[in-house]
C-alpha cells in the first residue's frame, strides 16, 4: 500500500508535538523514556505515523477474517459471549461437585478442574501426605470422576482438564460412555502438548501425540491440545516471550500430529492455547491480537492449511497469579478485573479470573462468585461487548501490536533454530532469567507493587488490614478419600482388572496408542497408582513421586 500523503505532514506535526510533550515532562522532572512491563519502549504519544507502515487489508483487515488480528468472529460477542470457566479443585471428589454445581447455577457455562490426581501414587501412599485435599481435587478411580461429575450434564457443559494426564482423559470418556454419551458430542480441552519423545518420526509412544491422534479420530469437537504458557508467565516469562513459546509449542505439536499421520487442517482447528492476563494493560491487549496474527500466519504459510478457520488462534486466558499479593488482598480484585478486562478486550472465547484470596489459600465460595460477577459485569454492564475489537486503530495499540509480533517472531526464529531439547530448555533458562529480572525489580522499587514495595499498611493500622475469611483445610478430607479408595477396591472384579493390567502393560511395550487401552484401565477399577506402576514396569522407567505430569 502507498504511503499516503499526510502522513508526511503528520510525522512532522508528530516531531513538534513529541518536543511539547517532551518539554512539558522535563519540566516537571518526570522521566520521558518510559516501557511497557516487558520492556518494549513506548512514546508518551502516539499518532499515524507510528503506523504508518501498516497495511489495514493484509495485517488487520476485518473481526472474523485472517489474519484475525481484530478476532475471530465477525460479531465479536454481540452473538457469542466468551465461556465463564472457573477453576475448581477443592477437597475431595463430593466437595468439588458441590461447589462446581452451585457455580454453574450461578451462570458459569464451563469449568477446569484442578489438581485432578496428576501424582503418580494414590491417596493411601506415604508420598501423598499432605497433598490430598489441599490444591485440588484428588482423584484415584472411575469412582471419583464419577462423583466429581454427578448431576453435571456433560453434553452441555464444556470441560477443561487442567494438567497432562490420560488416565483422567480416559475417566472422563468412561463416565460419558457409561451415560449413553458418545465421545464425539463432548466438548472441553485437555490440556497437551507435545514435547521430545517416542520413537521414529511418528514419535510412537509419545503419549502426548496418542491423545492427538485419538481425540482427532474420536472427538471432534474436543480440542486436542491446549498450549499452556499461561504458567510459564507466570513464572516469569514476558509478553513477547509469552506469545514466541506459545507458537513455538503449538507449531511443535501440530508437526508431531502431521508426523503421526493427522490432516494438518483439521489438527490445528483443535489446538488452543492457554494464555495469561498481565498487569500492562495495554500490552496484553495487544498481546493477544499479536498471538492471532503470528499464530495464523504460521499456519498458512508453514502448514499449507487453507482453511481459514483452522488458521484461527483459539485461547483461554486466566488471569495472573503472580501479581497477586497477600498484602492487602483486596487489592487483587482490582488487579484481576484489569486483567480480565484485557483478555476481554484481547478477543479472549474462554476466561476464568483469579480469587483475591487465591494468595492465600483455595478460593472460598464467596471470592469464587465474586470472581464470576465480575466477569458477568463486564459482560453486561461495562458496554466493551457492544463493539468488535473496540480498541483497534488506536495507535497506540497498533503499534504495540506490531511491535510484539516481531519481537515474538525473533524468539520464535531463535528457538526453532536450535535443536529440539535444546529450544525446550532454553525457554526454561529465559523463563528463569526473567523472574530473576523480575523480583530484583520490585525489590529495588523500579516495579511498584502497591501494598507491598508501596502504600502499604502501617504495622498498627488494624482498621486497613481487614480480616479475610480463608478455606479451611479439612484433615477428615484425607481419610475419606483413602475410605473411598479402598471401598473401590473392594468392588473390583479382579478377573477383569487382571486382564486389564495385562493388556495396557502389553500396549505400552508395543508403543500402541495407549489411550483405548487405557479407558479400559480405569473401566476396570485400576487407580492412578496402579497405571503407574503398569507403566514403570513395562518401559523399566523407575518410580518417581514427585512427578505430577504423569503419562508421557
Amino acid at each position: 500500500m502507498d504511503r499516503p500523503e499526510h502522513l508526511d505532514d503528520v510525522t512532522g506535526a508528530r516531531e513538534a508535538g513529541g518536543e511539547a510533550v517532551r518539554q512539558a515532562l522535563a519540566g516537571s522532572g518526570e522521566v520521558q523514556d518510559a516501557a511497557t512491563q516487558s520492556g518494549l519502549p513506548l512514546r508518551p504519544v502516539y499518532t499515524p505515523a507510528d503506523i504508518a507502515g501498516l497495511d489495514y487489508l493484509r495485517d488487520l483487515g476485518f473481526p472474523g477474517e485472517f489474519p484475525f488480528t481484530r478476532g475471530t468472529r465477525a460479531a465479536g460477542y454481540r452473538t457469542k459471549e466468551w465461556t465463564r470457566r472457573q477453576v475448581i479443585g477443592l477437597g475431595t471428589a463430593e466437595e468439588t461437585n458441590e461447589r462446581l454445581r452451585y457455580m454453574i447455577s450461578q451462570g458459569q457455562a464451563g469449568f477446569s478442574v484442578c489438581g485432578m490426581g496428576y501424582a503418580n501414587y494414590d491417596s493411601d501412599s506415604e508420598h501423598a501426605l499432605g497433598f490430598v485435599g489441599r490444591g485440588g481435587v484428588w482423584i484415584d478411580t472411575l469412582a471419583d470422576m464419577e462423583t466429581l461429575l454427578e448431576g453435571i450434564d456433560m453434553r452441555t457443559v464444556t470441560i477443561n482438564q487442567i494438567g497432562y494426564s490420560i488416565p483422567i482423559l480416559a475417566m472422563i470418556l468412561a463416565v460419558a460412555e457409561r451415560r449413553g454419551i458418545a465421545w464425539a458430542e463432548l466438548r472441553g480441552t485437555t490440556q497437551n502438548c507435545v514435547q521430545p519423545g517416542g520413537e521414529g518420526p511418528a514419535r510412537h509412544g509419545n503419549g502426548a501425540v496418542d491423545i492427538l491422534e485419538f481425540c482427532t479420530r474420536e472427538m471432534p469437537l474436543w480440542n486436542s491440545a491446549s498450549i499452556s504458557v499461561r504458567n510459564t508467565r507466570d513464572q516469569g516469562c514476558t509478553a513477547p516471550q509469552e506469545v514466541a513459546f506459545g507458537c513455538f509449542q503449538g507449531a511443535y505439536t501440530l508437526a508431531a500430529g502431521v508426523a503421526r499421520g493427522l490432516d494438518a487442517g483439521r489438527l490445528a482447528g483443535r489446538i488452543s492455547f492457554f494464555l495469561s492476563a498481565e498487569n500492562d494493560f495495554l500490552e496484553e491487549v495487544a498481546k493477544y491480537r499479536a498471538m492471532r496474527r503470528l499464530w495464523a500466519r504460521l499456519v498458512r504459510e508453514r502448514f499449507a492449511v487453507t482453511d481459514p478457520r483452522a488458521c484461527m488462534l483459539r485461547f483461554h486466558v486466566q488471569t495472573s497469579a503472580i501479581n497477586l499479593t497477600r498484602q492487602q488482598p483486596l487489592n487483587n480484585v482490582v488487579r484481576a478485573t484489569l486483567h480480565a478486562l484485557a483478555a476481554v478486550l484481547g478477543g479472549a472465547q474462554s476466561m476464568s479470573v483469579n480469587s483475591f484470596d487465591e494468595v492465600l489459600a483455595t478460593p472460598t465460595r464467596a471470592a469464587a462468585t465474586l470472581s464470576l460477577r465480575t466477569q458477568q459485569i463486564l459482560a453486561h454492564e461495562s458496554g466493551v461487548t457492544k463493539v468488535v475489537d473496540p480498541l483497534g486503530g488506536s495507535y497506540c495499540v497498533e503499534a504495540l501490536t506490531g511491535q510484539l509480533e516481531e519481537a515474538a517472531r525473533t524468539l520464535l526464529a531463535e528457538l526453532e533454530a536450535l535443536p529440539e531439547r535444546d529450544a525446550f530448555r532454553r525457554m526454561e533458562e529465559t523463563t528463569r532469567d526473567e523472574a530473576y529480572r523480575r523480583q530484583r525489580a520490585i525489590d529495588r522499587g523500579e516495579i511498584k507493587v502497591v501494598g507491598v514495595n508501596c502504600f502499604a499498611d502501617a504495622a498498627e493500622d488494624d482498621e486497613g488490614a481487614p480480616h479475610i475469611e480463608v478455606q479451611r483445610y479439612d484433615p477428615t478430607w484425607r481419610d475419606k478419600q483413602i475410605e473411598r479408595l479402598a471401598a473401590a477396591r473392594r468392588r473390583c472384579d479382579p478377573a477383569r482388572a487382571a486382564a486389564a493390567s495385562a493388556r495396557l502393560h502389553a500396549a505400552y511395550r508395543a508403543r500402541e496408542n495407549i489411550v483405548p487401552p487405557m479407558i479400559e484401565a480405569v473401566t476396570a477399577s485400576l487407580s492412578i497408582g496402579e497405571i503407574a506402576r503398569i507403566r514403570e514396569a513395562a518401559l523399566g522407567e523407575p518410580f518417581q513421586p514427585t512427578t505430577w505430569n504423569f503419562g508421557r
